[in-house]
């Protein structure tokens, strides 16, 4: 795994990730990840978040990225209506990795291996839901699905809102750290 400081790995505050390759970017707690991602996106791209689907629509139109090429697997307590062009599978709560990990699964079978992108917003949001083992092994069987896809994954936690053991597990599921604060 490469650490890296907030001028390396990023393009006008845009990651470089190559396919199959895993990102965890600690992040401001304003920032959206969705600005992470390069204009030039190429592939269906699953986003896994607790933001709303009409929000998520929003800025992806904002970025002038295609609506129709986004999987939102929305993380969620509450029941959500939404009617629009975004993919979007059940919503799931914060500490049902089974169902985020059956949502996500079935959301990954969508992209073509080699040319899609896993974006997961707000990674630490789980931390505080579900125990931290869980947690860690859901994470490693994530970043495993999209490596062995070639998907470009990018992971999002905020800023220091994990201790150190975790955000040390994290980081050995993944090729790469980027400190964008």
């Amino acid at each position: 795994m490469r650490s890296e400081n907030d001028t390396q790995g990023l393009d006008d505050r845009r990651l470089r990730v190559e396919p199959g390759t895993q990102v965890l970017v600690s992040m401001p707690s304003m920032q959206r990840s969705l600005s992470l991602l390069p204009r030039s996106v190429t592939g269906n791209v699953v986003f896994v978040s607790s933001t709303p689907p009409a929000t998520v629509e929003r800025r992806l139109r904002e970025r002038g990225l295609a609506v129709e090429r986004v999987g939102l697997v929305p993380v969620t307590g509450s029941e959500l209506e939404y009617d629009g062009p975004l993919w979007t599978s059940e919503p799931v709560v914060p500490d049902d990795l089974t169902g985020l990990s059956m949502r996500f699964t079935s959301a990954l079978g969508a992209l073509d291996a080699g040319h899609g992108w896993v974006l997961f917003d707000a990674l630490d949001v789980l931390a505080m839901y579900a125990h931290q083992d869980r947690v860690c092994r859901f994470f490693d069987h994530v970043t495993t699905a999209a490596r062995d896809r070639t998907l470009r994954g990018v992971y999002t936690i905020t800023g220091d809102a994990l201790d150190d053991q975790l955000a040390d597990s994290f980081a050995r599921s993944v090729d790469r750290v980027v400190d964008a604060r």
